[in-house]
């Protein structure tokens, strides 16, 4: 047979395994070495078409009996998904230098599993300029408790005729069904780039704690009406500094100042008001309080960029506590009295 064109022995390789399908093609892999596979890969990312009479050609070569398939398309993509369900991931990227992509295998969540995560207080609002046809889908679509809690916040106009929808309910086409779920997306935002406001709260907060305390608190009471309150306050409860520990109460300091060495808080407590030196003297025992106030009281000057870091620091560890359930640094109750 006269071949139409001539393939390397690498690309007849290749071309054969993807023509076994993952099976049994993922058996034979075992015996190749890692160079081998490495030099089969390249050559199925060159492979096109291949002939059906070729291919069975091909075949024969290497497996008497085997009965072919459809031609050869894509076999680069083909031979990659071979390799990735036979082979770990560190042997894969032995082979590729390319790690496995961990987003890709998670399952995108639906619309209805990230409404579910929207504030009960939105949901609320939402519901108020919506027919009693729409919210009797979204809240059939909710737990049970977060239902309630929004049924019972309805105008009462509109409770009654969404609870009257639920009891009537009939199957949403799905036509109908992909009109809400659109509805519910653009309101939300559930896709779009809301999905990073985290980080773009974290590192705002970053920003402002290296600024003047008034300075970023105005810019902070300026912006709420800008971003809304709800965003702002996201952005508050990664901010702490240094002057705010005496916002905490006397077991978050204690259990703050535990973690610190007495070096480290005689430093931040030089030149600091005497209400927040207080707050944190208060929370440590006797004898290192004694330590602390003894060393402020040599008049020692110390580099401010020294203290400005050990009271960086402070406010460091205190929102690493509260990241882990440790402490409360911003809770609606006073601090405790020194």
């Amino acid at each position: 047979m006269v071949k139409r064109y001539t393939l390397t022995k690498p690309q007849r390789a290749a071309a054969v395994l993807v023509a076994m399908g993952k099976s049994r093609a993922g058996q034979l892999l075992k015996f190749f070495k890692s160079d081998e596979l490495r030099v089969m890969i390249d050559a199925a990312h060159t492979l096109k078409n291949i002939p059906q009479p070729d291919l069975e050609e091909l075949v024969k070569e290497f497996e008497s009996e085997f009965a072919v398939g459809a031609g050869l398309i894509d076999s680069a993509e083909t031979m990659n998904k071979i390799l990735s369900e036979t082979l770990s991931d560190e042997e894969m990227y032995a082979l590729t230098g390319a790690k496995t992509d961990q987003s890709e295998r998670e399952v995108k969540e639906s619309v209805w599993e990230l409404t579910a995560k929207v504030d009960t207080d939105d949901l609320v609002a939402f519901f108020g300029n919506e027919s009693p046809q729409l919210c009797a889908v979204v809240l059939s679509r909710l737990d049970s408790k977060t239902a309630a809690s929004i049924i019972q916040r309805l105008d009462p106009a509109l409770r009654k005729g969404t609870v009257a929808r639920l009891l009537s309910s009939k199957p949403v086409p799905a036509t109908v069904m992909a009109t809400i779920e659109k509805r519910l997306d653009e309101a939300f935002k559930l896709s779009g780039p809301s999905t990073g406001s985290k980080e773009g709260e974290t590192r705002l907060a970053e920003i402002l704690m290296e600024m003047n305390k008034d300075i970023s608190d105005d810019l902070l009471d300026a912006l709420s009406p800008v971003v809304g309150d709800k965003k702002v306050a996201g952005v508050k409860s990664r901010l702490f500094r240094f002057e705010d520990i005496g916002t905490l109460t006397k077991e978050s300091r204690s259990v703050l100042c535990d973690g610190l060495s007495t070096e480290v808080l005689t430093t931040a407590l030089r030149g600091v008001d005497e209400e927040v030196s207080e707050a944190v003297l208060s929370a440590i025992g006797q004898r290192s309080r004694r330590m602390i106030e003894s060393e402020l009281a040599d008049g020692r000057k110390i580099n401010p960029a020294e203290v400005d870091q050990a009271r960086k620091s402070i406010s460091a560890l205190a929102l690493r506590l509260a990241a882990e359930g440790k402490i409360e640094i911003h809770s609606t109750e006073e601090a405790e009295a020194a």
